[in-house]
């Protein structure tokens, strides 16, 4: 019988770039198996080898350029096909639109520099799961489909190997998934294209990956002897093997009818969403500040005339794109590898705090002629709206306060008194000399303005309220917040007489957990087996370092910016530190949670009840928004979650907290977990040796930071993605004498319509990049005011724009612009 079918044959080498080793092993094995598999290309004719990630490929162009030209030989004869086209393989559900756009624009930048070359479809085979909203990014970025790997069909409910993805904005892409995997293993081709001859295909054609993978390797002369034979028995039979590349076989389903997919590719190992929660949170804070700091200095460039080290940043860049790695951002590398991963972050953050001080000081302008003793405030909102914010500033004064008296201050912005209050500075020195002034101020766009911190000396420092009821409660504008004394937890949280929590809200639960940091064989975490209880005062005084006892529900900050309540618990040999911040003007409330953690394969998770049981679930997607699982199905989102009746919602804001479940109206965010290090389920063998002690992920002290409102739900979801944008890239203030002068921005850079973000802001070799994002589900338009410029943008749901901007000029543009060739 003959089966009258073609297998596309796209030989490969998967090779994690962090994974149980660190990138220098990689780079090691990259060296061997790109040797091997020129010099397999040169021998047998008609092969070809595929590869992708550009950083593989720097990697040779350093450490042996002759076998770099070779390849670029290779590349111009059609032996060997550059695959994918992007930097690396990324995490793509945890990474921003903006980051993975940059994924792809340097790496086929890179190729195309190089290789004088660009991959039509994009390859992401290991990732671990992949969010609708690529495939606009796809699609503007120049690709015509989409090779998976990731998770199965029956865990993603895909429609069949072969489907058209439609993306948040309604725009679609052929994908494949391989769900059958990426390698074949040495000397194992044969069982592998057995397997895939069996498969059905799309019109006939099925496209088959093989080669050594996991740690390099590719093809071997073994398998591709074995291949040989194949081509000459299968013909007979009408099965054609082909030694092809990925656009090859999408050019031969081109025309095929593929049904239609509008969901995740995933959920796929949903423990991942969550280990290595300080991997999570300084990827967090590097991707915010890189943007932040890019459209500062762009400001700083455009209204000072100063000139940015942009070299640093696309250092830091650099280091972000490699650290979204799809074994280093999702938490499953060894520990060695978490260490470096962090220490390669922090070198970032320190190369953009340089940058963005240098901008900032550019941008400030004292506008008032100072008394003694006045402190002059600057205080800075890189957003291109007015965002009405809360802000800390610490400063030093000028004298020691050697006598006793007290200094507090008056905060006078545009000469009118705003709300202030001074709390625990960071130095712990017994003297009225370091000042923390915490403030709430209203700025103006893409501003940097100038406040004033008048001194008023007093006798002492002022008491805290007391609270010996049985429960703190704290009033704002509409507003309530009732906490227990006796539980630590929220009794009411009430906005406009509106119940917004169910008694017992902020319970911090300890899950059942395994070693797996993937979470290959579950996809919820679902038992409770205990939660952290209030300490006693004996054992609040000990957790907190003092010799004496005192009371674990306490005030511990009052005055009219926000009440900060301190709550302290305990669970086996670990403890919590909850702060509750809540801010009468706003009726925000956020939430401080610093664990100290010491439980071996458990979960922690912060569980928020509320009180309607038919709720709705929403999170931040990667250029879009999405309905959560709402059977206890671990989530995940970015930079927002919302939980919504038919007419109220409550918005949880975070800072690279990724995972959480919902089920009964109730949210669990997931904080952290402690697995062991790569402890990867296989069949039924025992995963850990146990006879010794083993790292485990996330023990120690870890930090949370949430920030939480509610309201109308329209109002909820169209300004949750403002909201998340302000809390992430947050406006700040710092303390500085500066040269008089009049303000260099405000109102220079604004955008009219709130659901317009303004994602990016940079310079380029030919002018100034913009990209605008339309966070709603409605078609938008605004005015964009843009130095001297105002124009009408209008973009579609959940769309993405380019704009050029140089001389005056401000134009759209290509969401990508690929450098010419060498």
């Amino acid at each position: 019988m003959r089966d009258n079918k073609t297998l596309y044959l796209v030989c490969n080498a998967h090779l994690d770039l962090v994974w149980q080793w660190e990138w220098h092993e990689s780079l090691a094995e990259a060296l061997s198996t790109f040797r091997i598999a020129a010099a397999f290309c040169e021998t047998y004719d008609g092969f070809i080898f595929n590869h992708n990630e550009a950083k593989l490929y720097q990697w040779i162009e350093e450490y042996d350029p002759p076998l770099f030209q070779k390849i670029q030989d290779l590349v111009q004869k059609g032996k060997w096909h550059i695959m994918g086209g992007w930097y690396l393989q990324p995490d793509c559900v945890m990474s921003s639109g903006e980051s993975i756009f940059r994924q792809m624009e340097k790496g086929l930048n890179y190729f195309r520099e190089k290789f004088g070359c660009r991959p039509r479809t994009a390859i992401n085979v290991d990732s671990f799961g992949h969010d609708r909203g690529l495939v606009q990014l796809l699609l503007k970025s120049g690709y015509t489909s989409y090779l998976v790997g990731r998770p199965s069909l029956e865990v993603c409910k895909a429609p069949g190997p072969d489907f058209l993805w439609e993306g948040y904005d309604g725009t679609c892409i052929p994908v494949h998934l391989a769900a059958e995997g990426y390698n074949s293993g040495l000397g194992k081709v044969r069982r592998k294209l057995e397997y895939y001859r069996r498969q059905e295909g799309t019109d006939n054609s099925v496209l088959a990956l093989w080669g050594i993978g996991n740690h390099g390797g590719g093809p071997s002369k073994e398998d591709l002897d074995e291949i040989s034979l194949l081509q000459k028995e299968w013909e007979k039979e009408g099965v054609q093997l082909i030694h092809s590349t990925p656009e090859m076989y999408f050019d031969s389903i081109s025309g095929s009818e593929l049904p239609l997919f509008d969901r995740e590719i995933g959920p796929s190992m949903p423990g991942c969403y969550t280990s290595q929660v300080r991997i999570k949170q300084t990827h967090c804070l590097l991707e915010n500040m890189l943007y932040q700091t890019e459209k500062l200095l762009a400001a700083a460039e455009i209204f000072t005339g100063m000139e940015g080290d942009w070299e640093s940043l696309k250092q830091a860049e650099e280091i972000l794109l490699f650290n979204e790695f799809h074994d280093i951002l999702p938490g499953t590398s060894v520990q060695r590898a978490e260490d470096a991963a962090l220490r390669e972050m922090g070198g970032a953050i320190s190369l953009l705090e340089k940058e963005k001080t240098r901008a900032f000081m550019h941008l400030c302008r004292q506008t008032e002629k100072l008394e003694p003793g006045v402190i002059p405030i600057f205080a800075c909102n890189p957003h291109p709206w007015p965002v009405k914010a809360v802000l800390e500033c610490e400063f030093q004064l000028q004298d020691q306060g050697w006598d006793y008296t007290y200094t507090d201050f008056e905060v006078r912005y545009q000469g009118e008194v705003i709300p202030s209050q001074l709390e625990k500075e960071g130095s712990s020195i017994p003297l009225d000399w370091r000042k923390r002034l915490v403030f709430m101020a209203d700025i103006p766009p893409f501003a940097t303005a100038a406040l004033y911190a008048y001194p008023k000396v007093l006798t002492g420092k002022p008491e805290l309220p007391q609270t010996i009821e049985s429960e703190i409660r704290l009033e704002g504008s509409g507003g309530e917040l009732i906490i227990d004394k006796k539980s630590g937890l929220i009794s009411s949280y009430r906005i406009d007489g509106i119940s917004l929590f169910c008694p017992g809200a902020a319970r911090l639960v300890v899950i059942a957990d395994n070693e797996d940091p993937w979470g290959m064989t579950v996809n919820s975490f679902p038992e409770i087996i205990g939660e952290f209880t209030p300490a006693s005062p004996e054992q609040a005084g000990k957790i907190c370092g003092l010799d004496k006892a005192i009371d674990p529900v306490h005030i511990i900050e009052h005055g009219p910016v926000r009440t900060v309540v301190e709550a302290i618990f305990l669970y086996k040999r670990s403890a919590a530190i909850v702060h509750y911040k809540f801010q009468p003007i706003t009726n925000k409330l956020d939430l401080e949670i610093h664990l100290q953690w010491n439980e071996p394969n458990h979960m922690v998770k912060l569980s928020l009840p509320t009180p309607w049981k038919n709720a709705e679930c929403w999170g931040q997607k990667m250029l879009g928004r999405a309905r959560l699982y709402e059977n206890g199905t671990e989530n995940v989102s970015q930079k927002w979650i919302s939980v919504c009746n038919d007419k109220l919602g409550l918005t949880i804001l975070n800072r690279g907290s990724y995972g959480s479940s919902f089920e009964n109206g109730e949210l669990r965010l997931t904080l952290l977990r402690s697995p062991a290090y790569t402890a990867h389920p296989i069949d039924d063998r025992i995963i850990l040796p146990q006879d010794r002690f083993l790292s485990r992920i996330d023990i120690g002290e870890r930090s949370f930071l949430f920030s939480i409102h509610g309201g109308e739900r329209e109002c909820q979801l169209n300004t949750a993605d403002k909201e998340a944008a302000v809390y992430n890239e947050a406006p700040f203030a710092r303390s500085y004498f500066t040269n008089a002068g009049k303000p260099t921005a405000g109102g220079n850079i604004k955008i009219d319509e709130e659901q317009i973000q303004l994602l990016c802001l940079k310079r380029t070799d030919a002018g100034y990049l913009i990209h605008l994002y339309n966070s709603s589900s409605q078609p938008r338009k605004t005015r964009f005011t843009f130095i001297e410029r105002e124009i009408m943008v209008e973009l579609d749901p959940f769309e993405l724009k380019a704009f050029h901007y140089s001389q005056g000029i401000l134009e759209p543009c290509g969401l990508i612009t690929l450098q010419d060739t060498l």
